[in-house]
């Protein structure tokens, strides 16, 4: 009797402690690279180690799940914006894999923006 009720207690507290931390977790972005804003701190954090790129704004879609978010970026002085939907791999990336990507985007936007002038 006492391992059922054990097991009735964990059964309650492991979905009530989920259900807490996720409400915690998503409520504000306190930085971490992990939980529910890690995506959007880990692009955010290459972004920002790239020189001469600028963070102006940033922007993201709450849902269970951070979906879609972005940022506008400038780089010496002209302006870009950046999106990254659910499964663009670069939200997942190391560091160095993620900046050299996203050097390359910065780079394929700029030469696209000065193309349509």
């Amino acid at each position: 009797m006492k391992l059922l009720r054990i097991i009735v207690l964990v059964a309650i507290a492991i979905p009530v402690a989920f259900i807490a931390w996720y409400g915690w977790d998503s409520a504000r972005n306190r930085g971490g690279e992990f939980g529910y804003y890690g995506d959007y701190n880990r692009v955010s954090n290459a972004l920002a180690s790239i020189p001469g790129v600028t963070i102006t704004q940033g922007w993201h879609n709450h849902d269970v799940t951070l979906e879609e978010f972005g940022f506008g970026i400038t780089v010496t002085g002209q302006a870009v914006r950046l999106a990254f939907g659910e499964t663009d791999k670069v939200r997942e990336m190391r560091r160095d894999a993620a900046v050299a990507v996203l050097k390359q985007r910065i780079q394929t936007e700029l030469l696209s923006s000065s193309t349509n002038k």
